[in-house]
């Protein structure tokens, strides 16, 4: 959470930074401000909006948006040197801050795409595999992209691979959404599945410490009134691995996912 905190508000800074900077520019005539001025603050905003994006999306994987805020700042700061540093590099060095920044970028969006996919979740065998397309796909078109940059270009190939690229943008970009969709309108656990017990019931038991009956809400905090000891009694349906309620199910194997249902798992008639 610290690492989080720190990296929002080093992006804040930096936009804080970026209007600053714009203001003066704005306000100042335009003799007195370099274009390489507008250029910068430019880049550092938009790469701004996009890491406040990673630290929106970022979850728990610290890791992949580390590695995706390294590769993003990187970049960053080699276009910008490219910027200040145009008029003093031949085009063989101009061409390569350029393709460096470009390359590492590729490589900071994959691992960001990676990190906006990840946390989306549904109980459909479908969604994963359409998830898993996206993200191969992703890494992919990146893939041929950061080849296509480091070799000038296909050789004989080049329609062949400008067409494997197309291919992999229009089935990443259609997963992606189709991901997405997924996440939102598929049917989660607890939607419109017969006897699940959705709210709290009535439960009595008897206090392990004093021994005093005890009357309690399910998933709900109680306290036993002779000794006042905490007591929580959850209550949770049976599920597949898949998230598939398994209430009054007597197959022994999910129809969503075909797996083997648990012994323990498994719907028994009173």
């Amino acid at each position: 959470m610290k690492h989080k905190a720190v990296l929002l508000w080093s992006l804040l800074g930096v936009v804080g930074l970026a209007m600053f900077a714009g203001i003066v520019a704005v306000v100042l005539p335009s003799r007195y401000v370099d274009d390489r001025v507008f250029a910068t603050i430019s880049i550092m905003g938009i790469y701004a909006l996009g890491g406040l994006v990673l630290v929106a999306v970022s979850g728990r994987r610290r890791w992949t948006l580390r590695i995706s805020s390294l590769c993003l700042v990187s970049s960053m700061l080699i276009y910008i040197a490219a910027v200040w540093l145009e008029r003093m590099l031949n085009w063989q060095w101009e061409q390569f801050f350029w393709k460096t920044g470009t390359i590492v970028l590729i490589i900071g969006l994959i691992f960001a795409h990676r990190l906006m996919l990840s946390p989306l979740r549904t109980p459909l065998m479908i969604a994963s595999v359409v998830k898993r397309t996206a993200l191969i796909s992703g890494v992919l078109l990146g893939g041929i992209i950061i080849f296509g940059l480091i070799n000038d270009g296909f050789w004989d190939w080049d329609e062949l691979f400008v067409r494997l690229m197309g291919i992999a943008a229009i089935i990443m970009a259609g997963t992606t959404i189709a991901t997405g969709a997924f996440a939102i309108f598929a049917p989660k656990p607890g939607e419109d599945e017969p006897g699940l017990l959705v709210g709290s019931i009535p439960v009595s038991l008897t206090c392990p410490r004093c021994n005093a009956a005890v009357s309690v809400q399910s998933n709900r905090e109680g306290r036993c009134e002779g000794c006042r000891l905490k007591v929580r009694v959850e209550i949770e349906e049976p599920r597949c691995s898949c998230g598939y309620l398994l209430y009054e199910l007597e197959s022994d194997t999910c129809p969503e996912c075909g797996k083997p249902i648990p012994e323990e798992d498994r719907w028994k008639t009173a």
